[in-house]
């Protein structure tokens, strides 16, 4: 999976980040927190100028040629200016579907466009509802900033994706969550938008464990942290409903902190930590381990490693929270990727991570846990 960033004309890269480089070297990095303006500069998300087209229009063909009537299959007739256009050969003479094509209006959509940074060349993004309202990436920025508002959150990443269909902004809020008194759990809040019509704008506030960077969303069930919209209003009026869906307030986290403290206060076995690699992977692991190959072995001594060895579990080891974080530390940074040692691959590690590749698998081994803690 490639990372996606954008790339521009002078080799530049669509990316900031504070204090330390992400996706492998590639963009800027600033020295320390930014502002939103400062993100959306080192970004190079300022002045897209993103707006709609006038109208749209789709090609399709027709019955015959436009220029000279006559039927698709047919000859053009020697007057014709069609067979005579430079792409065509001297003995391409029969009409064919291109030749009688003609414009038709798509009533109600629209194109966006921008000016693309660098260049400054206009860019299709894609085809939208004539209703859909354009959210440059500066009132993107100032929305997440007034969510939080005087909270002291800082900038901490920001981007573009595919080619400036989606961007993405992260703030590190300022309260983190400590579990057991010994693991430290960042939070952050992650913005993204569409340009394409492909894509919502969401928010979401996520935990990040700090001992290993390990970018991980936690389930937290029926506590989710997210507020999403459809374009089909502006964010206007929009701050009071974003903070009571993301629980700015931070009443989610005591939550997940009573989870994570449940997990890490719960003495976990070898064979209890089995149990769970099974009941996250049960289709892998549901036959007797005689019927085992290779990518099975190496799979589960991968996670057992994490789970014994790991310098990331040393302050939670054997408990159920260590348990928890072999699995999403493998998921994140085990798993082979193609190109080993390359820059590809470390691109493909920080995509599983910040796009949410695994997912589920960690919700579920989070739910797993949980069931662990209760059976005790």
């Amino acid at each position: 999976m490639a990372h996606e960033l954008e790339l521009f004309a002078d080799g530049s890269t669509a990316f900031a980040a504070a204090r330390e480089p992400g996706w492998h070297r590639l963009g800027t990095v600033a020295p320390g927190p930014m502002t939103a303006q400062e993100v959306l500069d080192l970004a190079q998300l300022s002045n897209w100028n993103i707006r709609k087209s006038l109208g749209l229009t789709a090609v399709v063909p027709g019955e015959k040629c436009q220029e000279c009537n006559r039927k698709i299959g047919a000859k053009h007739t020697q007057k014709c200016p069609v067979p005579q256009e430079p792409d065509r050969g001297s003995d391409d003479l029969m009409v064919s579907e291109e030749d009688t094509a003609q414009l038709l209006p798509v009533d109600g959509w629209v194109s966006t466009y921008r000016t693309t940074p660098v260049t400054g060349e206009l860019q299709n993004l894609g085809i939208v509802s004539g209703e859909y309202p354009i959210i440059q990436p500066e009132e993107f920025a100032e929305f997440m900033q007034t969510i939080v508002d005087t909270s002291g959150a800082v900038f901490d990443t920001g981007g573009s994706l595919r080619n400036g269909r989606d961007i993405f902004l992260t703030m590190q809020l300022p309260q983190a969550v400590t579990i057991g008194g010994v693991d430290e759990i960042g939070l952050f809040m992650a913005g993204f938008n569409n340009y394409s019509g492909q894509g919502k704008l969401k928010v979401v506030t996520t935990p990040v464990r700090v001992v290993c960077a390990n970018t991980e969303r936690a389930a937290l069930r029926n506590f989710r942290s997210e507020y999403t919209f459809r374009h089909s209003k502006g964010l206007q009026g929009r701050i009071a409903e974003a903070r009571e869906a993301l629980k700015i307030n931070f009443e989610w986290t005591e939550v997940f902190k009573a989870e994570a403290e449940s997990m890490i206060n719960t003495e976990m076995s070898a064979d209890t930590f089995g149990d769970l690699i099974k009941a996250v992977w049960p289709e892998k692991f549901s036959k007797p381990m005689d019927d085992w190959k290779k990518p099975e072995h190496d799979h589960w001594d991968s996670l057992n490693g994490l789970f014994k060895n790991a310098d990331t579990q040393e302050n939670i080891r054997g408990t159920v929270w260590a348990g928890y974080n072999s699995i999403t530390e493998y998921l994140d940074w085990e798993i082979p990727v193609p190109g080993v040692g390359t820059d590809a691959a470390e691109l493909a590690r920080a995509d599983r991570a910040f796009l949410g590749q695994y997912n589920k698998l960690k919700h579920l081994a989070f739910s797993k846990s949980l069931d662990i803690v209760a059976a005790k």
